[in-house]
């Protein structure tokens, strides 16, 4: 009897697999990678150690769960980058540009954003420690359920961004910003507030002619 030939997945199989199953996390310690170009790259688990990664452009990468640690992003470029549960520590994000980044569940530590700009990127549920954040702008950035602890936001320029649940330094934000409104709309403005009654004058009685 005849052999049957080994059955071949189809290409679409093959592709299937190749997007769901984990790749093997790649390391990256003491590296230059100044300006590198990661485009459409899969860095899931990744780890970056003392890298240097100055002006270096990540467009479409998939960095699930990476650790960075004492890495200089300054003047990077972050479009369509996926870091859901990644772990940021001394990391210089100075003069960055995140644009499309999921940063939802993320950890930063001792974290310099100053003059970063943040546009449509979500920080749910993610943890900002000890981090230099002043003069950022933050425009339609998800800011659900995080937290951010000791870190300076001088100067911090937020635009239609989602806060509930927003907590700075033990402080609800949403909650004090919907007290501060309450209290705005319960004052009366100057265009209802009524005019005080003028006192009357007496009539002077002058005697009648002839009198």
């Amino acid at each position: 009897m005849a052999k049957k030939p080994p059955i071949t997945p189809s290409r679409a199989d093959t592709a299937e697999d190749q997007v769901t199953r984990p790749a093997k996390p790649e390391r990256f310690h003491g590296a230059t990678l100044a300006g590198a170009d990661f485009d459409d790259a899969d860095l899931r688990g990744a780890r970056f150690h003392n890298v240097a990664l100055a002006r270096a452009d990540f467009d479409d990468v998939d960095l699930r769960g990476a650790r960075l640690h004492n890495v200089t992003l300054a003047e990077a470029g972050f479009d369509d980058v996926d870091l859901r549960g990644a772990r940021l520590h001394n990391v210089a994000l100075t003069e960055a540009e995140l644009d499309d980044v999921d940063l939802r569940g993320a950890r930063l530590h001792n974290a310099t954003l100053a003059g970063a700009s943040i546009d449509d990127t979500s920080l749910a549920r993610a943890r900002i420690d000890d981090a230099d954040a002043a003069s950022t702008r933050w425009s339609d950035v998800s800011l659900r359920g995080a937290r951010i602890e000791g870190s300076d936001l001088r100067d911090v320029e937020i635009v239609g961004c989602t806060i509930d649940g927003l907590t700075i330094d033990g402080v609800r934000v949403d909650r004090l910003l919907a007290e501060a409104k309450g209290r705005s709309s319960a004052r009366p403005s100057p265009e209802t507030t009524p005019e005080r009654s003028q006192p009357k004058k007496k009539k002077s009685r002058r005697p009648a002619p002839g009198k």
